[in-house]
């Protein structure tokens, strides 16, 4: 219990670290995070926390918006390609020699290849979507010897969409009620309300997946 606490301090501290970055070198510093996030280098940023407090601190209008969406995937897209490179094996030209640089447990990988095994090329972009997914279903692709084309379409696409969704939440529920912003949004913006549509479908398949993972073991 005592290693548990002392792991979410050291989260948290991680955490108030980023978003200090973030007050202080604004879109950089997210794209910086992003990467760091997505390539596994340094995985430990609690993103859940540090990226919608990003979006509060940067986004003030539509253009500060557009510009969050665009650091925050141009971040994450190139930072995917790392350990995609990395797992391509060892006859792969590129990053192939970061392999065990990348911090990540086997569970977290078995996961991964799960999903990529069940979902297929396309689990590259709805994994953008899931916290446990999201950084390491790069590796099943770059494994699986996926299309260096189509795993850059598919990730770009899911990430943008994945920040596009937080971004909004995030900068319309601050100028009013939660409930009152998502009515806003799929009034107005019916393509934006589709966005957060889809990411919230994502969660909900995520939840449904652990339970019956759950279930199944005795």
């Amino acid at each position: 219990m005592a290693d548990v606490g002392t792991l979410d301090l050291a989260m948290a501290d991680l955490g108030a670290t980023a978003v200090r970055f973030v007050r202080i070198y604004g879109p950089l510093a997210l794209l910086v995070f992003t990467f760091l996030e997505s390539s596994m280098l340094f995985p430990f940023f609690p993103s859940e926390v540090v990226v919608p407090a990003a979006a509060a601190l940067l986004i003030t209008d539509p253009l500060s918006f557009f510009v969050f969406v665009g650091a925050a995937t141009v971040g994450g897209t190139v930072g995917a390609f790392v350990p995609f490179y990395a797992f391509r094996g060892p006859g792969s030209r590129g990053l192939g020699r970061l392999r065990d640089r990348i911090d990540v447990s086997e569970n977290a990988t078995d996961r991964s290849r799960r999903w990529f095994r069940r979902w297929g090329a396309s689990s590259v972009f709805w994994g953008r979507f899931l916290p446990a997914v999201r950084s390491v279903v790069s590796i099943p692709a770059g494994l699986a010897g996926m299309t260096r084309v189509r795993f850059g379409v598919y990730t770009a696409t899911g990430t943008v969409l994945f920040y596009a969704a937080v971004g909004a939440v995030v900068y319309y529920g601050r100028q009013q009620s939660l409930l009152a912003a998502l009515a806003s949004v799929a009034a107005d913006r019916p393509a934006l309300a589709g966005t957060v549509a889809l990411v919230a479908l994502a969660v909900g398949l995520w939840v449904s997946l652990r339970h019956r993972r759950r279930e199944r073991v005795p």
